[in-house]
């Protein structure tokens, strides 16, 4: 991306910056939103799309790409859930007749 030095012309770029952010692959779904979504990566508008779809490979294709998606996400969801119980102290232990 390019901004100015003066960075007075962002908002030229934004458009361009959120088409790029919304097709690139997150981390956690190894998918990019768009396609998550939709079920295909978004194009410039000067690609043209000629080839038709029907609606029964369409629905497949959006269950598979919702089915990988929530995959990606248990699997990241367990490691994070590893990363903070490696960081939690066990709770402590306490006897009748203790200080508390």
């Amino acid at each position: 991306m390019y901004v100015s030095y003066h960075q007075d012309d962002w908002n030229t770029w934004l458009p361009l910056a959120e088409f790029s952010y919304n097709n690139s692959d997150h981390y956690s779904t190894k998918q990019s939103p768009c396609f998550t979504i939709y079920g295909s990566d978004p194009k410039f508008p000067s690609v043209h799309i000629t080839q038709d779809t029907p609606a029964g490979n369409l629905s497949k294709k959006f269950q598979s790409v919702q089915q990988d998606a929530k995959r990606e996400l248990k699997v990241d969801v367990n490691m994070l859930k590893r990363y903070a119980d490696k960081s939690r102290a066990s709770p402590p232990v306490f006897n009748p007749g203790d200080m508390v």
